[in-house]
Order: structure tokens, then C-alpha cells, then sequence
């Protein structure tokens, strides 16, 4: 529920100047293994989300690059990390 609420709402009152200034402090605070975890799970948030302004945010304000590498990351960082319930993946625990 808040994955639906919360993107729309910080949009209404939070300028996106302020947003992308503060997602860049992020970013550089976290490191480089952290801020691939937080860009991962903040696509899943805006697609969730299913606001089309958030989603044309997203593809403008973060790097191609870093846009491409998502379903890596997805995939080789954020599901052993974090994903494991969300995504099904089964550990070979």
C-alpha cells in the first residue's frame, strides 16, 4: 500500500529539484554495492506505483547506464541481499 501512496504523494510536495537533490545525496552516501541496492528497489517502487509522471522522473533523472544495469543488479545483488521473498528465489541453503 504505501509503495502506491507514498511516490505520488512526495511528488505533490516535495519538488522534483529537492527530490533529485536529495536522491543524488543518497546515492553518494550509501556507496557504490548500497546506492545499486536503493536504485534497484526505488524502480520497483515508482513501477509499482503505476504514476506515469514518477516512471518519465525516473528514466530522466537516472543515468542510462544505471537504467540498463537494473535487471543485473536485480538479479546478482538485490534478490540475495533483500529480494528473497518478493521475487521467489529459492537459496541453495
Amino acid at each position: 500500500p504505501e509503495n502506491f501512496l507514498t511516490p505520488p504523494a512526495i511528488s505533490r510536495v516535495v519538488p522534483s529539484k529537492m527530490q533529485k537533490s536529495f536522491n543524488n545525496k543518497v546515492l553518494r552516501n550509501l556507496g557504490l554495492l548500497e546506492s545499486r541496492l536503493h536504485l534497484v528497489g526505488m524502480h520497483d517502487a515508482v513501477w509499482e506505483s503505476g504514476v506515469e509522471e514518477e516512471r518519465e522522473k525516473f528514466e530522466t533523472e537516472i543515468p542510462y547506464v544505471a537504467r540498463m544495469m537494473i535487471e543485473r543488479w536485480r538479479k546478482s545483488l538485490y534478490i540475495p541481499k533483500a529480494g528473497a521473498l518478493d521475487y521467489g528465489y529459492q537459496s541453495a541453503v
